[in-house]
C-alpha cells in the first residue's frame, strides 16, 4: 500500500502573496484559505507558532474547508513550549485544536525547536514532558542541530512517539543535513529554503530570510528523498516555507507534480511570474 503524500505550503496569510499568489485587487468575499486548498491537500499553519489558538478560531478554519475531507491541518506549537521557558502548559493549546480533531481534519502538530537546542539532558526532559503531554496526538518534531541524528538519539524519538521531520536548511558544521529519516508512521520534510546570505545575517528581515526558489536539480534531489521516505512511513506531509513572494506556492506545485503525478493547473497570473510553472511544450 502507497503512503498518502500530502503537499502544502507553511501559512496563507502573507501581504507579499497579494498579486502573486492571490488575485488583485481580490473578488468580493475572497478567501486566501479556501483559495488555497483548491490546489492543495494541506497547510501548515503557523500562527499557531505565535498565538495559542481559540477551539472558535480553529472551527472556522475547518468550516471554510468543509468541502474538502481530505485536506490536514498541521499546526505548529506553541512557541511558549518550544523556545522559551517551560512555564507554559499543553492544554490550552491541545483544547484549541479539538475541533480539527474531532473533524477527523488533523494532520499532526509540529514541535520546532531552535537550533541551539542541542541533544542534552535538559533538551530531553523537555522532550519527555512535551510527549508525554501530547500522547495520542500524531506529532512530528524539527530539530536542526545534528546531535538529535545518532541512532541513540533517533531511538529516543521514536520510543516517545516523536516523527523526525526532514528539513532543508541553511548549512552551518552542525546543522542537520537534508535526508530521509523517520522514526514512527508519519513522515514530515519542511523546506526552508537556502537564502544563506540573509540566513546568516542577524540584520536581514524574516521575510529575506526565506525569499529563495528551488531550482529543478534541488527539487529532484529532494524527491528522491521524500520517495525514500514514503517507503518508511505510513503518510507523508511536504511543507514549502519558502515563502517570500510565493515562492513557496511555485514550488509547491512543481513538487505535487514531479510527486503525484497529476496536479492541479496552477492560475494564469501564478503562471505569468514564474514561467517554470507554464506548460511545456
Amino acid at each position: 500500500m502507497h503512503p498518502v503524500i500530502r503537499i502544502g505550503t507553511a501559512g496563507f496569510a502573507y501581504k507579499d502573496w497579494e498579486g502573486a499568489v492571490y488575485p488583485r485587487p481580490a473578488p468580493k468575499g475572497f478567501d486566501p484559505l479556501v483559495y488555497l486548498a483548491q490546489f492543495f491537500d494541506c497547510i501548515e499553519m503557523n500562527v499557531t507558532f505565535y498565538r495559542v489558538p481559540t477551539a472558535q478560531m480553529v472551527e472556522r478554519w475547518v468550516q471554510k474547508t468543509a468541502d474538502r475531507p481530505d485536506f490536514r491541518f498541521n499546526f505548529k506549537l506553541y512557541r511558549g513550549l518550544t523556545h522559551d521557558t517551560e512555564d507554559e502548559t499543553l492544554q490550552p493549546f491541545l483544547e484549541g485544536l479539538q475541533p480539527c480533531r474531532e473533524a477527523k481534519r488533523l494532520g499532526a502538530v509540529l514541535l520546532q525547536f531552535p537550533f541551539w537546542f542541542r541533544n542534552e539532558e535538559q533538551s530531553r526532559r523537555r522532550l519527555i514532558n512535551l510527549a508525554g503531554g501530547l500522547a495520542g496526538w500524531p506529532c512530528a518534531v524539527e530539530l536542526r542541530h545534528d546531535s538529535w541524528l545518532t541512532d541513540p538519539a533517533l531511538a529516543f524519538l521514536e520510543g516517545l512517539g516523536l516523527n523526525f521531520c526532514n528539513i532543508d536548511i541553511c548549512q552551518t558544521r552542525t546543522s542537520v543535513p537534508p535526508g530521509s529519516w523517520a522514526t514512527g508512521p508519519l513522515g514530515y520534510v519542511r523546506l526552508h529554503g537556502r537564502n544563506e546570505e540573509a540566513w546568516f545575517d542577524k540584520q536581514a528581515h524574516r521575510d529575506e530570510k526565506y525569499n529563495y526558489l528551488y531550482g529543478e536539480k534541488e527539487l529532484d534531489e529532494w524527491v528522491e528523498r521524500i520517495r525514500a521516505l514514503a517507503k518508511k512511513v505510513g503518510s507523508l506531509y511536504v511543507i514549502t516555507n519558502n515563502h517570500f513572494g510565493g515562492k513557496a506556492v511555485a514550488n509547491a506545485f512543481q513538487l505535487a507534480r514531479k510527486l503525484l503525478g497529476t496536479a492541479p493547473e496552477p492560475p494564469p497570473h501564478l503562471q505569468e511570474r514564474f514561467p517554470e510553472l507554464q506548460p511545456r511544450e
